[in-house]
């Protein structure tokens, strides 16, 4: 059996009672990367991070719906905020030590605004208050359904997206990531929002504002089969 890449994947927890207190995580972030090729592993909270990335050949940070703390990117909160700082703790624990190592990341939604942050970028606390004549980027519908279009207006060192292509995606979110010399913008939606990012040096480093886990867009697939494909390169190095 030929091996596969081991790919982490960051839950979110749901802020009930211990012992009650659940990791939640939805299905299809582990379908798809299974079906694009890896092994799926759930990361639970804890301080065996270097354990963790000894174990794993990519990282994928998840999307939730919740706030970064605006002091993480040296800013003050401009609303009212909801933080869960075990979990980002934990998590830019994670990308850091998968930075060091230039592991494979993908970073969503929430996740690539992290990423940003970890990387040196600041956010937008919140789009429609902040971004004048800006569309709906949370609208009320699933996931699975496509909000708005992204076109693409960098080159990508890692994934194969032509400047200048348009691809239609579903939208789960208020804040977005700032332009910074840290990252290279790949994409942004129509009123500007920043819908993809890559690190300008080192291996595959990737965020993407909306949530190719749906595979909505037809750019969905060749994300993780680009993330996939790094992780098993990293893998072999590594063995």
């Amino acid at each position: 059996m030929p091996h596969l890449p081991r790919i982490g994947i960051t839950p979110d927890i749901n802020d009930i009672a211990a012992p009650e207190t659940e990791y939640v995580v939805r299905r299809n972030y582990a379908d798809v990367v299974s079906q694009a090729g890896g092994l799926p592993f759930l990361l639970p909270y804890g301080e065996q991070v270097e354990g963790y990335l000894d174990a794993i050949d990519g990282l994928l940070i998840t999307g939730g719906m919740f706030d970064i703390d605006p002091a993480l990117y040296r800013q003050d909160a401009r609303k009212n905020c909801v933080m869960k700082p075990a979990r980002t703790g934990f998590e830019r624990a994670l990308i850091e030590g998968a930075l060091s190592r230039s592991m494979p990341i993908l970073g969503i939604c929430n996740g690539m605004q992290l990423l940003a942050v970890c990387l040196g970028g600041e956010l937008v606390q919140d789009i429609p208050s902040e971004i004048a004549d800006s569309i709906e980027h949370k609208p009320d519908q699933p996931a699975s359904i496509a909000q708005h279009r992204i076109h693409i207006t960098g080159s990508s060192r890692h994934l194969q997206t032509p400047k200048g292509e348009v691809y239609e995606v579903n939208s789960v979110h208020h804040q977005s990531v700032l332009g910074s010399d840290a990252y290279q913008i790949l994409a942004i939606s129509p009123d500007g929002v920043v819908e993809a990012i890559e690190a300008n040096s080192g291996g595959f480093t990737v965020g993407v504002q909306w949530h190719p886990e749906y595979r909505v867009a037809n750019i969905d697939t060749m994300v993780f089969h680009s993330f996939l494909a790094e992780a098993k390169q990293y893998s072999h190095r590594k063995r």
